[in-house]
């Protein structure tokens, strides 16, 4: 790496470093001001919410951090005039470009391991941490088909031929508790049911206890009503199935996430809002890049004379509250299903990408 790449990334992370730490103290003063002022928390549970809290706040301070170093180490380098000396000393607007785009990608790169692992695991360990005294936090509340059905007081599951419904599942003892089964036949009309109070799985089979099954209901005749002990059902499913489809996903790495997804895919359940989740946290790493780059549209008139500085701050200003507008807007399109996932998370990236390939296209003789 050339002196001049060094000095460049050096001053990009600088910025960055302070950008980050400024804006981690002002998120960190707002979350635990409005904490206190809360009646029914108690000073150490703010505190340890907080705890909680820092990755999902990380992840909103990176990219601003990203835009502001890139912003500020332009304008630093050019008010002393060592930006027109890099170009005039033959470094080309592409190779800054380059080296912004090497820190920036590490910086993405944390970006995506704090959303994909480092927050879930704060997440997971909520209860050890807070107790009881989690419920008393909104962002704390759990997400994913358990929290989506737990008010109706049972949990549904759909397979090929049949819906199956339970109370609860015991993951110690792998059993399901008031578990109802309903077949259906190919024309979609009910066939069987069968309801018990438990069932258990042992040696690759369900066995229900102490039920009622009801047979032939799509037939003319009578159905055949009997009471049993101990039978057993065909259930595809097995304990694991169950562990996955009662999970927080707030709470799940990316690579479980994604099993998560997967698993509720195969039975037929709309898995939009959580595909929106799992594709955000490659997003949100990309835009630590794009960021960095919009700023860096300043490298093109590097004269400080010719070149407001407000002005720079200005435009910046408008991308980002455009950004975070239309992006949150297009993302819970995406969660209510009015738009594919894919098209949520990445449309507005690609055309920050395109107005920035464009824009240096249009330049590329400065280069």
């Amino acid at each position: 790496m050339s002196l001049i790449s060094k000095l460049i990334i050096r001053e990009w992370n600088r910025f960055f470093v302070t950008a980050s730490i400024s804006l981690l103290l002002l998120t960190t003063v707002a979350n635990l001001i409005s904490g206190l002022l809360r009646a029914n928390v108690s000073p150490h549970e703010v505190l340890l919410n907080y705890i909680l809290e820092l990755p999902k706040f990380i992840i909103q301070v990176l990219p601003i951090s990203c835009l502001i170093a890139s912003l500020f180490s332009i304008n630093k380098l050019k008010n002393r005039n060592e930006l027109t000396a890099i170009f005039a000393s033959g470094y080309s607007r592409k190779k800054y470009i380059f080296n912004i785009i090497q820190a920036s990608a590490f910086i993405a790169l944390i970006q995506f391991l704090v959303g994909a692992y480092v927050e879930p695991f704060a997440k997971s360990n909520r209860h050890v941490l807070l107790g009881i005294s989690k419920h008393k936090f909104r962002n704390l509340q759990s997400k994913g088909l358990k929290s989506n059905t737990i008010g109706t007081g049972k949990q549904w599951f759909k397979n090929k031929n049949y819906f199956f419904s339970f109370e609860a599942f015991d993951k110690q003892n792998n059993s399901l508790r008031e578990p109802v089964l309903f077949v259906f036949d190919k024309s979609f009309k009910l066939s069987a049911k069968f309801s018990a109070t438990s069932s258990y799985f042992e040696n690759g089979q369900w066995h229900f206890i102490d039920g009622v099954s009801y047979q032939y209901l799509n037939s003319k005749s009578f159905p055949e009503v009997k009471k049993f002990a101990n039978q057993l059902v065909p259930l595809n499913e097995t304990p694991e199935d169950f562990k996955q489809l009662e999970a927080d996903i707030t709470t799940l790495s990316i690579g479980n996430l994604y099993n998560y997804i997967r698993k509720l895919k195969k039975v037929g359940i709309n898995t939009n809002e959580y595909t929106v989740m799992l594709y955000r946290k490659f997003s949100s790493a990309i835009i630590c890049v794009i960021f960095a780059l919009i700023a860096s549209l300043a490298l093109f008139n590097p004269n400080r004379r010719n070149s407001v500085f407000g002005k720079n701050i200005l435009i910046v200003f408008v991308f980002t509250v455009a950004y975070w507008l239309i992006n949150s807007y297009i993302v819970n399109l995406g969660i209510n299903s009015k738009i594919p996932p894919l098209a949520a998370c990445f449309s507005v990236p690609i055309v920050f990408i395109l107005f920035l390939a464009y824009f240096f296209n249009k330049n590329k003789r400065l280069q």
